[in-house]
């Protein structure tokens, strides 16, 4: 076989591969982007028998959004505004204490977010801090990448074994 054709023969099964990947390849999609509700309280340390500010954007526009306290008490809904937001006082019960929970629901959307509240029967400056919605998607579908990675390193191990077979004959 001449030093041509062997150089040909992996530069051929290279093509081959890249118009395999070519052919295999899958279109990328992402999911359509939406706002996340987000929620605040304007005392996150108040005491029992108090009332708070309840605020939250992120919601349908017009959309009726329900207030539960994780101890199971429901407060009346509120409707967002033409900009998804909203804002209500919540009364506190007396009896109340400890580490609580406010969730704002949109009853359309179905969209939530809360707030954690330290509900003490004295003053306490405890620092705690809001939940969030969680966290955005930012992986990727690795399959495609790795195999065009791991496909890309046979074809050139292919072309280095073949081009140290060549034998030079002067």
């Amino acid at each position: 076989m001449s030093a041509i054709k062997r150089f040909h023969a992996p530069l051929i099964v290279l093509f081959g591969v890249i118009i395999a990947m070519v052919a295999f390849a899958t279109p990328s999609s992402a999911a359509p982007y939406t706002t996340q509700p987000t929620t605040s309280v304007s005392n996150q340390a108040p005491e029992a028998g108090s009332t708070i500010t309840f605020s939250g954007k992120g919601f349908l526009p017009g959309e009726t959004v329900t207030i539960t306290l994780s101890n199971g008490t429901k407060y009346p809904s509120v409707v967002a505004d033409a900009s998804g937001a909203f804002t209500t006082t919540v009364a506190l019960a007396a009896n109340l204490s400890g580490t609580l929970t406010l969730t704002a629901t949109g009853t359309t959307s179905g969209r939530t977010s809360s707030t954690t509240i330290h509900v003490a029967a004295e003053t306490a400056n405890a620092g705690v801090t809001p939940s969030t919605g969680g966290l955005a998607f930012t992986g990727a579908a690795v399959i495609g990448i790795g195999a065009l990675g791991g496909l890309l390193l046979i074809g050139g191990a292919t072309m280095v074994l073949a081009s140290r077979r060549r034998k030079v004959n002067a």
